[in-house]
């Protein structure tokens, strides 16, 4: 990225009056621009770089308070710390001048990241995550070996993926810290439900184990899911075609409220002592951790102590995977033990794309289904966060136009862009790095 300033005499030295002009009318060269006119690729090019210089401005403004404190600039006023003459003299929130403290001592320990924040190529939200991992003293040290990755990760992840990344990594790299949690989650679940005395309403509260707390979510995304079907076909029957989420009867957290109401009515009506209905429960493993977990809750070796069995340093941080479709965590111990007693789907992954054999149905369906959504925890479309559950089995290369119903040639995508794909975009998975692309009608791709 280019942050040069524009052209201006100094006459040696930069001074700061000289610098804050020279920002100063940037900002009024920017307030004269009219958004309306215009094109897009100026709007997108704008919107990047602002993003950008911004980032350069927050790393500047950490950057000064830390010199503040170890020049000792603070002491001249009485003030206690950099923090608080920073906090007094912008009128910060407390909260806001500890993160500028917290990050100033994260850049002074991380000089890879400390470059590239300052350079603008890492967002600010990024960076406080950083220093919430830095400020664990067990994976410091852990932290800045694990740099040039991290730099990888915070540059070209979406921060969803980001944040799940560096705090799993930040779970398995803390061996000696607390001991994960097995069963302990499952052993302190527990439900309530009060009603307010005022209002009548009724407050849920509960919490559960990893496994059955996935499980349960499971059931609760489906049921919410028919519920949202409902809300869309009485939308479509009043708006037609025109029809949009405005137009929907009801919240998502409304209809999460009549899902679970549905659920304890269904449950409510069931015979005493039916069956329970067929459901499967996907749980998606590499095979060094499934292997490793197993060895770690067998393992009679004298050799394996009862700290390595109560702690992470089985597992690998660069494979380790025990998760729901959607990449929700799962505690590897329990979901295991689960895993003796329910049947395991496999999935045959090559070069990270699971594959099978191809199909001449038009639909994906059971295990060709399966295997496309697990390509990706969200729908692929760009900026989408919407989970993998929630998508539709989408063929690349259209079926009208000789694709085949196969997992090579299929994708996660949500409702909406799988639509969106019909007005003339294109969506590619780059060969090398499996990285899904999509280009707009002209040929340009959406970052």
């Amino acid at each position: 990225m280019d942050t040069a300033a524009p052209d201006f005499d100094f006459e040696g030295d930069p001074s700061p009056e000289a610098v804050l002009a020279i920002l100063h009318a940037a900002m009024g060269y920017y307030r004269s621009i009219d958004p309306e006119t215009l094109a897009d690729h100026e709007v997108r090019a704008l919107v990047d770089g602002l993003e950008q210089h911004a980032r350069c401005l927050d790393a500047a403004r950490v950057t000064l308070l830390g010199h503040i404190e170890h020049s000792g600039l603070h002491h001249v006023d009485g003030h206690a710390s950099a923090k608080i003459m920073v906090r007094h003299t912008c009128r910060l929130s407390n909260p806001e001048a500890a993160r500028r403290e917290r990050l100033d001592r994260t850049l002074r320990n991380l000089l890879l990241v400390a470059a590239a924040y300052q350079d603008g190529d890492i967002g600010t939200d990024q960076m406080n995550l950083i220093a919430n991992v830095h400020s664990n003293p067990r994976v410091r040290d852990a932290l800045i070996e694990f740099q040039p990755v991290l730099l990888v990760l915070a540059t070209q992840c979406a921060y969803p993926d980001f944040e799940d990344a560096l705090r799993e990594w930040e779970r398995l790299a803390d061996q000696s810290g607390p001991k994960p949690r097995d069963d302990t989650g499952h052993e302190h679940r527990r439900v309530s439900m009060t009603q307010d005395p005022l209002s009548l309403d009724w407050r849920l509260k509960g919490s559960f184990g990893a496994l059955q707390g996935a499980k349960i979510n499971d059931v609760l995304l489906a049921f919410a899911n028919s519920e949202w079907e409902d809300d869309w076909a009485d939308a479509r029957r009043e708006h037609g075609e025109n029809a949009c989420a405005a137009d929907l009867e009801r919240s998502p957290a409304q209809r999460a409220a009549d899902a679970l109401a549905a659920m304890a009515q269904r449950a409510a009506s069931a015979e005493p002592g039916a069956k329970e209905p067929a459901t499967e429960h996907v749980i998606v493993w590499d095979a060094a951790t499934y292997e490793a977990t197993a060895h770690r809750v067998t393992c009679n070796d004298p050799g394996c102590t009862a700290e390595a069995h109560t702690t992470n340093r089985w597992y690998d941080p660069a494979t380790y995977r025990c998760e729901t479709l959607d990449g929700r965590k799962l505690e590897p111990v329990e979901a295991l033990l689960d895993s003796f007693h329910h049947h395991l789907r496999i999935v045959l992954v090559t070069e990270g794309q699971p594959t099978h054999v191809g199909s001449r149905h038009r639909l994906f369906t059971g295990r060709n289904r399966l295997a496309v959504k697990l390509q990706s925890r969200t729908c692929i479309w760009p900026g989408c966060w919407v989970p993998t559950s929630s998508c539709e089995a989408d063929h690349v290369h259209p079926h009208a136009r000789g694709g085949r119903t196969q997992p090579a040639n299929g994708a996660p995508l949500c409702g909406r862009h799988n639509r969106w794909k019909q007005k003339g975009y294109v969506i590619q998975r780059d060969p090398d790095t499996g990285r899904w692309r999509t280009y707009r009608p002209d040929g340009t791709e959406i970052p």
